[in-house]
């Protein structure tokens, strides 16, 4: 799970906000934390409660089992909320480059107030572990955070929660799956629907953290899941199980399929640092394949702006003329048609240094490879001197040589 775009200045929602992100195909997990008042807690100002919802791209969420989308699961209601923070996270598959968030607040002037996005993707397996530890702002019963999945099956779902028996009033949560309320039988009828109760701990251990299995069998399409709050529980960590490995969407490059779409934000990173490996190093040892690879990485982790911030921008940066790799400029002719189809000549070695190619680019973005090049964010082939490369680059210090390769990091 990465960090891809966060935005943590809390604002005013006056009518419709839109927030716009960069991003490739994958699966994300965006996670919205914002408050809303009450018509009480608006006084003058309104006749009705405040609301919030959220779009992403041209998907909606709407309440469960109907169209509207103000009362959604999802949504950010001041009637339940009276000014309460509520997080919601949101899982699902985004395709292309640009992307964006609206947020629409329903009525003038406009008090909802956003607090806080964080936009990670994601390589989903058969199962997701998120730990927030998110604590309950201190309130009565109300709704704390929702998990919004998108077109995703759901076999089970594994909740960690710390909650504490206090003075006058303890810490309660409630359990909503797909508006169903998980109550406890073992409670009393006061606390029927409350999963986790913090009146009924023993004084002497007033507090808890507890850990519960819930099994769903949902096949895919839209869930929720809601924690209600009473008090300051706090959510350690959740855990989603699938039931399966999740497929690719179709459409998207896979190893076993990598031909180009078009647009080369809809290769996963691994795809597309694979087919530059490919382009400048197919017929090379694995050793010199991997070395470029961490030359990429490195400069994203630099985090100069002339180098790019991910693998995409690193990767396919130019300035419309030329490439910072060459076998990425589409008028490349030895490279390109090849990185674009890796496996349309169908042979032995062509398979092997694709493979290869992949397995260095998976080795280097999951970070089990130590980097050879010792900081290296510039190379080049021994084809060109050293000496050529440092008078047209005067900025670059040589570091060492690698197979056919000659290595520079910068002064």
């Amino acid at each position: 799970m990465q960090l891809i775009y966060q935005d943590k200045q809390q604002k005013t929602i006056q009518g419709k906000e839109i927030i716009t992100f960069p991003s490739f195909s994958s699966y994300h997990l965006i996670a919205i934390t914002a408050r809303a008042k009450s018509e009480k807690q608006l006084g003058s100002q309104g006749t009705d409660d405040e609301d919030l919802i959220v779009k992403i791209d041209n998907k909606t969420f709407p309440k469960f089992n109907s169209d509207r989308l103000k009362d959604s699961q999802a949504a950010f209601s001041g009637g339940r909320l009276h000014n309460l923070a509520k997080t919601v996270y949101f899982l699902t598959f985004l395709r292309g480059k640009g992307h964006e968030i609206i947020l629409e607040a329903d009525k003038p002037p406009g008090t909802a107030t956003f607090e806080n996005l964080q936009v990670y993707t994601l390589n989903l397996g058969s199962e997701l572990a998120l730990e927030p530890k998110l604590t309950a702002e201190d309130g009565d019963r109300r709704p704390w955070v929702t998990l919004a999945l998108n077109d995703l099956p759901l076999q089970s779902i594994t909740s960690t929660i710390t909650y504490s028996r206090r003075k006058r009033d303890s810490d309660d949560v409630k359990i909503k799956i797909n508006g169903k309320t998980r109550g406890s039988l073992l409670t009393n009828i006061k606390h029927f629907l409350w999963r986790f109760v913090g009146s009924l701990l023993p004084l002497l251990s007033p507090t808890k953290t507890e850990t519960e299995k819930f099994i769903v069998k949902l096949p895919s399409g839209l869930h929720y899941i809601e924690l209600d709050a009473d008090r300051m529980p706090t959510l350690e960590n959740i855990v989603f199980n699938f039931g399966k490995e999740l497929p690719v969407p179709e459409g998207i490059p896979t190893f076993d399929n990598p031909k180009w779409t078009g647009d080369f934000y809809d290769d996963p990173p691994e795809i597309l640092l694979a087919r530059l490996i490919f382009g400048e190093a197919r017929g090379q040892s694995k050793e010199e394949k991997l070395a470029v690879a961490w030359v990429v990485k490195n400069r994203f982790l630099s985090q100069i702006s002339d180098f790019g911030f991910n693998y995409h921008e690193v990767i396919l940066k130019n300035d419309g003329v030329r490439y910072q790799f060459s076998p990425m400029n589409p008028s490349e002719p030895d490279n390109f048609p090849v990185l674009i189809d890796p496996l349309k000549i169908d042979n032995s070695l062509t398979k092997a240094a694709w493979s290869d190619s992949y397995e260095a680019a998976t080795a280097i973005i999951s970070g089990k490879i130590s980097d050879p090049t010792e900081g290296a964010v510039f190379f080049h082939s021994q084809d060109l001197s050293k000496e050529e490369f440092l008078k047209a680059v005067p900025r670059a210090v040589y570091i060492k040589e690698i197979g056919n390769f000659f290595f520079y990091k910068l002064r």
